[in-house]
């Protein structure tokens, strides 16, 4: 991610304070907050769909390398395939 240490976060609030004023600063840092929330948020989702997208296809390509299975044999089929034994 960003790598900003507190040296460069103390520059920037100090310069923030001094341009927007002590007064409208709260209100500042909050929109800023929620915007970082939000962005966040859709960061997120943006991995879950690629993760899921990443999984079907990966479910997709085993099916397709996957011999088609034999269909279930029925009570009727079983008994008369069945060897008797004395």
């Amino acid at each position: 991610m960003l790598d900003i240490a507190w040296p460069e976060l103390m520059v920037i609030g100090a310069v923030a304070l001094v341009a927007i004023g002590p007064k409208d600063l709260p209100k500042v840092m909050h929109t800023l907050g929620r915007w970082a929330g939000k962005a966040r948020g859709v960061a997120q989702e943006l991995h879950r769909s690629m993760e899921q997208l990443s999984y079907e296809s990966e479910i997709a390509e085993k099916l397709k390398d996957e011999p088609p299975a034999s269909p279930p044999s029925t009570p009727a089929t079983d008994e008369t395939n069945r060897e008797r034994t004395p």
